[in-house]
């Protein structure tokens, strides 16, 4: 195992988020807290979908699903971005597994140290590859007990992937305007997702920056502490 790569990594996801906490230690398959590629996660998944009804009782089926599936998906996808642009490498994420802890899915391991190096472009096409294998999985055992359609999961991956291509500019201010539109582009080819999602990230000439309209609902607003997001559809 390339260890200073891998740390390098881990470093930078715990700058992103302090809940994006890479583990040494290879998790174990047959923990039903464990959820990966490699198994049937119905059981973590119900799990964590209960735990949520519990939690916010008032809030509802829609936000019960939304906030199941962001849950599932965050850590892929930011892993990804990370990588590539923070670290220039690609770690192999079909060997990614997450743990879930009442209502909550934070921290990650790998079991295999593969890691990718190449051009921008072609981290990109590999990530989409690994990311769609690992998006209908979990999407799929979702599906099995709490109906989760492939139209209803593009836009909420569309405006994760984009708003989170923003946030590169925080942290990278040399990346310009165009670079995170060209991304953008990138990624949603890598992803099979339509290109009109692109519309959505428009220059703002007061801010002198990207702003971001999102096309999905977090359904936030629905438990009895949440408040409608500031860029939410549902005016």
């Amino acid at each position: 195992m390339n260890q200073a790569v891998f740390r390098g990594l881990y470093q930078q996801c715990q700058q992103v988020s302090p809940y994006l906490k890479g583990e040494w230690q290879i998790m174990d398959e047959q923990d039903p807290s464990t959820i990966s590629l490699a198994r049937s996660n119905l059981s973590s998944i119900r799990a964590l979908y209960q735990s949520l009804q519990q939690q916010s009782p008032e809030a509802g089926a829609a936000y019960w699903l939304t906030r199941s599936w962001n849950l599932l998906t965050w850590q892929p996808l930011y892993i990804a971005i990370t990588a590539i642009y923070h670290c220039k490498v690609l770690p192999d994420l079909c060997s990614l597994s997450q743990t879930h802890k009442n209502g909550l899915i934070a921290g990650f391991s790998f079991s295999c140290t593969r890691c990718d190096t190449g051009e921008n472009a072609q981290l990109v096409n590999r990530a989409g590859e690994q990311l769609r294998r690992i998006f209908e999985h979990l999407r799929t055992d979702l599906d099995r007990s709490f109906r989760c359609r492939p139209r209803f999961v593009e836009h909420l991956i569309a405006d994760a992937l984009l708003s989170r291509l923003l946030l590169l500019q925080h942290s990278h201010p040399e990346m310009s305007v165009c670079f995170i539109r060209n991304q953008a582009t990138l990624w949603l080819n890598a992803l099979n997702l339509p290109q009109a999602h692109v519309n959505k990230i428009q220059y703002s000439e007061s801010t002198k920056q990207l702003i971001f309209n999102r096309s999905s609902c977090c359904c936030i607003y629905k438990t009895a502490a949440g408040n409608k997001c500031a860029n939410c559809p549902r005016k």
